[in-house]
């Protein structure tokens, strides 16, 4: 069980407070958007600090001091990784990247000259739909009416066509839905197929287990970033088969990814360095490992069975607010801590502002970097026509859900305080006049939509 009290001394962000509209008195912060980015604990800021000040070097190659303790920590973080997801080293690599982005990418640039298709759930971030597009040919498989995967379209699509690739979130970003990643695992093997995992959002809040190589449940690839699991920006990881790592050139090739450079010719180094062209991101790595070891002394369960029952109460909660339209119909024990809706005709945009301004209410608003999977969700049909007037230069709201999403620290007195204020809302009792705020539009013209 968790120790709620001391878990929440840990985090600085839960001191933080806000001067609120109508209010003489600075308010505290209500931190609901974990599902974009989560805050660094004082165990991971006071490693990363440490580093910084103390053993600041870069790795590999330096025999001095610094340079031999900044390349111990460093190396580390590999161990620290494979052990948090259960993984084997013997044949696999962790490669380290800037965020889940780009280690998706890498996948799809791994597995580009292999034949095939690769295929995409409705459900995925852009990050994980778009770099297969770029790198070749896709498909996409759809959802239920409840926001769930359809494995059906699945299983369907592998039988009638040649798949190199299944990707596939292990937990969705818009509705918090888990999915049976290990049983999609096993049917892209049954087809001759990998499996890549954006576990982005499954990182921090579930255990995760991409078992033997040998075993057909067995998880190819896995992709995650420490800056939603409670570690800083900028470090990120790719798991992955030497198999397939070793056989393809260097996504960027140059320093440190070579073992002997000639005029004429070159010889690559093996995965991990194979694929980490330059300067690594040292004390991002190292505070990313710190964080997992601080998720494990938490305990995974222990976090998962916290969400689960602050969702359950959550979702109860929500029930009272007039015109609320939660989008997918899916239980709390088969989702993440994620929550996505709209009140009313209410633009979500106003909604977000206005839990920000008047409560010190931090979530997030638009359409979460999943564009196909929202305008299922929301009924829409109209994206070829949304296409065509951005083309044009229009300026519209292309529509979206506001989405709370809750993490380590968060507890039931703040759902409370989140409810009080939709109810406000949906009530049209906001104190400021937001009349003469911009429309929420971006630099393009289209509504904000952040991961």
């Amino acid at each position: 069980m968790l120790d709620l009290e001391y878990i929440r001394e840990e985090f600085p962000i839960t001191k933080k407070s806000f001067q609120v509209y109508g209010s003489t008195e600075p308010r505290n912060l209500i931190y609901l958007d974990h599902g974009a980015s989560t805050h660094p604990c004082n165990t991971v800021l006071n490693k990363y600090i440490d580093f910084i000040k103390n053993y600041y070097s870069n790795v590999h190659r330096g025999k001095h001091y610094l340079s031999m303790i900044s390349t111990e920590l460093f190396d580390r973080v590999y161990e620290t990784i494979l052990k948090f997801i259960n993984a084997s080293k013997d044949d696999n690599a962790i490669v380290l990247t800037a965020n889940t982005t780009s280690a998706l990418d890498m996948t799809a640039w791994l597995m580009k000259d292999y034949e095939g298709i690769t295929l995409v759930s409705l459900m995925e971030h852009h990050s994980n739909d778009l770099p297969h597009r770029h790198r070749g040919e896709i498909m996409h498989f759809g959802v239920n009416p409840d926001g769930t995967l359809d494995m059906t379209d699945l299983e369907n699509k592998l039988n009638t066509n040649k798949v190199k690739l299944v990707a596939v979130t292990g937990a969705s970003n818009v509705t918090g839905f888990i999915t049976d990643i290990h049983k999609i695992a096993a049917l892209a093997h049954k087809h001759g197929a990998r499996i890549l995992i954006d576990a982005a959002q499954l990182l921090a809040h579930k255990s995760i287990d991409v078992k033997p190589n040998d075993d057909p449940e067995h998880i190819d690839f896995l992709a995650a970033a420490g800056h939603k699991a409670y570690a800083p920006f900028g470090s990120a990881f790719l798991f992955g088969p030497r198999d397939v790592l070793d056989r393809v050139e260097p996504y960027v090739p140059g320093g440190g990814t070579v073992l002997f450079v000639s005029e004429n010719d070159y010889i690559y180094a093996n995965s991990p360095d194979r694929h980490q062209g330059g300067t690594p991101n040292i004390a991002g790595a190292i505070a990313l490992a710190e964080s997992l070891n601080f998720l494990s002394k938490a305990g995974m369960e222990n976090i998962r069975r916290h969400e689960i029952e602050l969702t359950e109460y959550a979702l109860a909660r929500l029930k009272e607010i007039p015109d609320i339209n939660i989008l997918g119909n899916i239980p709390a024990d088969k989702r993440l801590a994620v929550i996505t809706f709209n009140i009313g005709d209410i633009n979500n945009g106003l909604v977000a502002d206005i839990l920000n301004h008047e409560a010190a209410i931090a979530t997030r608003n638009g359409r979460f970097c999943a564009h196909p999977y929202l305008s299922f969700l929301l009924g829409r049909n109209d994206a070829a026509e949304i296409i065509q007037r951005i083309r044009a230069g229009e300026k519209f709201d292309i529509g979206g859900a506001v989405r709370i999403s809750f993490g380590i620290f968060n507890n039931e007195k703040e759902v409370d305080y989140v409810i009080d204020n939709l109810k406000m809302i949906a009530g049209r009792n906001w104190k400021a006049n937001y009349d003469d705020t911009p429309e929420y539009f971006d630099c393009k013209g289209v509504q904000l939509s952040a991961s």
